[in-house]
């Protein structure tokens, strides 16, 4: 019997190295990351929407069916995918995936339009990273801040992508086994789009990490890792 095949997405603000502890974790799999255009490694190639960003994981599954783990917006491109192509995503884990496309979702000012000028982007980004880290933000050293500015653009296509184009998805559509998990000290947003997700996804099971928040992939690798075998145990027996 192969080894399972597991692909990891990143979210926003965010790159494949955020996985490396989760990976690590998950002896006995092939495991495959990768960073999304516009951040890490793919910096410069690009912002696309979220169409575009499903499209990138399609190319990474290469026509090889596998589990597909995504954190926050991450789990969105792994749903939308896993709509687009049933039969290339065996299971899938999401974690925290955002809903921005929905009327009560609280979601960040964004810049006025998808092709907004860099600095446009940059001064909404900043004013994300600094109420999604409050203190944080300001002890962080000059180059940690830059770095994650220059992901601002990249950022602000796919969120913006995700507030006003079409939803990416449609729960019902999704047919493969699906694990929603969130963290218990979350913020309520991601909480109850993990709680809907779950409801109305016909094949899902809800999971949760015990005081962990929206970066449990990086806090908590080993309950994170625990997540996306829990999607493996889905994809090979049902629930």
């Amino acid at each position: 019997m192969t080894d399972p095949r597991i692909v990891l997405v990143h979210g926003s603000m965010d790159s494949s190295a955020s996985f490396r502890a989760t990976a690590a974790l998950l002896d006995g799999c092939t495991v495959l990351t990768y960073d999304r255009r516009g951040y890490g490694s793919a910096l410069c190639e690009g912002t696309p929407d979220l169409p575009g960003h499903v499209d990138d994981l399609l190319k990474v599954l290469d026509g090889t069916p596998s589990v597909v783990a995504g954190h926050s917006l991450g789990g969105v491109i792994a749903l939308a995918a896993a709509v687009r192509e049933p039969g290339l995503v065996r299971a899938a884990l999401v974690y925290e995936p955002p809903m921005p496309w929905q009327p009560w979702w609280p979601g960040p000012s964004l810049p006025s339009r998808r092709d907004a000028p860099d600095e446009e982007a940059r001064r909404a980004a900043e004013g994300f990273l600094r109420r999604h880290l409050g203190e944080r933000w300001d002890r962080l050293p000059p180059d940690r801040r830059e770095g994650f500015l220059r992901s601002a653009p990249a950022w602000a296509a796919e969120l913006w992508s995700a507030a006003h184009d079409p939803a990416p998805f449609e729960p019902g559509q999704v047919t493969v086994p699906v694990v929603v998990a969130y963290g218990t000290a979350t913020d309520d947003r991601h909480a109850r789009s993990a709680k809907e997700l779950a409801e109305r996804i016909p094949d899902a099971r809800l999971e949760t990490v015990e005081a962990g928040d929206h970066t449990a992939h990086r806090r908590r690798p080993a309950e994170f890792a625990g997540l996306v075998r829990r999607a493996v145990e889905r994809s090979e027996h049902g629930r």
